[in-house]
């Protein structure tokens, strides 16, 4: 079968102008009443809503709210026990993915479902292949690389689509599965109104990869409709028409964006107005000159990612790190953590003496690591919760001398912090994979707070997690600054950089290009970092207020 669409041709380029949602014509998509049950918990109740012909409408809520439950049904992963929907007139409910994807519907799901391993135009085509079966023999590759150069040309992302998928960085592959759930539909399948479901799927984007992303957006509304889930609540209101706010499964308000504003929203999906010391700045620690290291990194290298990295992080103290995707910034995290050893420099934690650039060393030392990629490498989505807290403490907390479980201990351990940490559904036993992202994330702190730490490392510690989980998040960073753990933060939110930090490294290919304070009173404005982060050519006409560096950091008296 050939592709309904020629690649020859500009049939994408006629709707390349911004369209504004229309709610007053026949909706795209009708649903009403859905309601879903595990076991005892009601996790969707009596919901109902529409999505506009050639709209955006935005779902926001809490982690554990309703929203990814929603989606799966919407996508056939999940049968309701009640309710209809209606797409584009007629009744739907689809068996699968499958089938949903070929009655419209697509999706970018939270987490990266690509297969890394294969060409980028394979995966591009994936769900569609039945397009380029030639006599139901033979697969017609040249006719996939033409549709894929087509989607990802049209998507405006640079890519070689010949080339495996693991050869890109997480951003650019996050942006390949946006253009095919966006494109595919149109330039593959020939649907004239797709419906394309977007969960988080700006969280991983760097700053060129966003802006590709939301032209395509614009652009797309002139024959699309798309539903769209965010925990940035700028984003929403930037690009929807509606929001729908839903609060335990529970559809609690409908707003037209233009209509609302953050804080409202906030308010509606946490019951109570945003705190306005979010990042909990008063609690900032102001330390004494003389402040012992935590952490003591010297001239730390790996080829390709980073190279001679100096820094030291004090008791106490939250220092970030900032920079581009492909700074380098996420790779010094995973080597000075021992995730990753690195190949030259040294690492010294609080008692001053070099130890060896190995995690299970590293551990038993006092550093905890919590990785970007939560469900790739933070936890064991099929284990318990308390399996998840205790992992970490398998060698010298959760085992005895000779080597006896202690399980009344996983359990009392688990069962603190699943009450300190408000980890909703989170009973000792329960899987992880039936935990919302925000829950997980809480389960990956736990394990670290569960030991006792001297530093702690968080690559993007909130990413997909909702505005109160958040907040959660930062008041536990600022309790175990307060008990004199140091924090080594990197983080893609600039605002979460700022508000956190006492003070702000950025990494540009590879290497630190400044130091930048950041006291509680007196934090840098947005635009000074994003300046020091951009190569020079980039960041013409944009003026840095710190003075880059151009010495090594020097170690405190005590590592040296």
């Amino acid at each position: 079968m050939a592709p309904a669409v020629s690649f020859s041709s500009s049939a994408f380029g006629p709707i390349m102008t911004a369209h504004r949602g229309d709610f007053t014509g026949p909706a795209a998509l009708v649903a009403r009443g859905l309601t879903k049950r595990y076991g005892a918990s009601l996790v969707l109740n009596d919901v109902g809503f529409e999505v506009g012909a050639k709209s955006v409408v935005s779902f926001v809520g809490e982690n554990g709210a309703g929203k990814s439950t929603l989606l799966n049904i919407l996508s056939g992963i999940v049968r309701p026990d009640g309710g209809t929907v209606e797409f584009n007139g007629r009744p739907y409910l689809p068996a699968g993915y499958g089938e949903a994807l070929s009655l419209g519907l697509s999706r970018v799901f939270q987490e990266q479902s690509l297969i890394p391993n294969i060409p980028v135009y394979e995966n591009l085509v994936l769900g569609h292949e039945h397009y380029f079966d030639r006599i139901r023999q033979f697969v017609d590759h040249r006719a996939m690389i033409a549709a894929a150069e087509r989607i990802v040309a049209e998507a405006g992302i640079d890519v070689d689509v010949r080339r495996r998928t693991d050869a890109y960085d997480f951003s650019k592959r996050q942006s390949i599965e946006i253009a095919r759930a966006c494109l595919a539909p149109l330039l593959i399948a020939g649907q004239a109104s797709p419906l394309v479901l977007l969960d988080e799927p700006t969280s991983a984007l760097d700053r060129r990869d966003e802006e590709a992303f939301f032209a395509l957006v614009s652009r797309l509304k002139a024959f699309a409709s798309l539903i769209f889930i965010s925990h940035r609540l700028t984003e929403v209101l930037a690009i929807s028409d509606r929001v729908y706010v839903l609060k335990d499964g529970e559809l609690v308000a409908d707003r037209l964006a233009s209509d609302t504003d953050e804080a409202g929203l906030h308010g509606l999906m946490v019951g109570r107005e945003r705190d306005a010391d979010y990042y909990h700045e008063r609690r900032q620690r102001v330390l004494a000159p003389a402040a012992p290291a935590a952490l003591s990194v010297r001239g730390l290298s790996s080829s390709g990612e980073y190279e001679s990295i100096t820094l030291t992080v004090h008791a106490g103290e939250v220092v970030g790190i900032g920079g581009l995707l492909d700074s380098g910034k996420s790779a010094l995290g995973r080597g000075v953590a021992g995730v990753e050893a690195p190949e030259a420099g040294e690492i010294a934690l609080a008692d001053g003496q070099p130890v060896r650039p190995k995690i299970t060393d590293l551990v038993r030392k006092g550093l905890g690591y919590v990785p970007a990629e939560r469900l790739a490498e933070g936890i064991i989505p099929s284990f318990s919760v308390a399996w998840n807290i205790s992992v970490a403490g398998g060698g010298d907390v959760m085992a005895s001398r000779i080597g006896i479980w202690r399980n009344r201990l996983e359990t009392t351990t688990a069962d603190r912090f699943v009450r300190e940490l408000a980890i909703a559904s989170g009973a000792p036993r329960q899987i992880c994979s039936r935990l919302s992202g925000g829950n997980q994330q809480k389960v990956v702190l736990a394990r670290w707070l569960s030991r006792n730490l001297s530093i702690l490392i968080l690559d993007n510690p909130t990413r997909g997690v909702d505005a109160g989980a958040k907040e959660e998040i930062y008041g536990v960073i600022r309790r175990l600054t307060d008990a004199g753990v140091g924090i080594l933060l990197i983080t893609d939110e600039l605002l979460e950089l700022i508000g956190l930090s006492n003070r702000v490294f950025i990494m540009l290919r590879g290497k630190i290009v400044a130091e930048v304070p950041a006291p509680a009173e007196n934090k840098p404005a947005e635009r000074d970092l994003v300046a020091l982060m951009l190569p020079q050519s980039d960041s013409a006409g944009v003026v840095p207020a710190f003075k880059p560096v151009t010495e090594s950091f020097p170690l405190t008296e005590k590592a040296a």
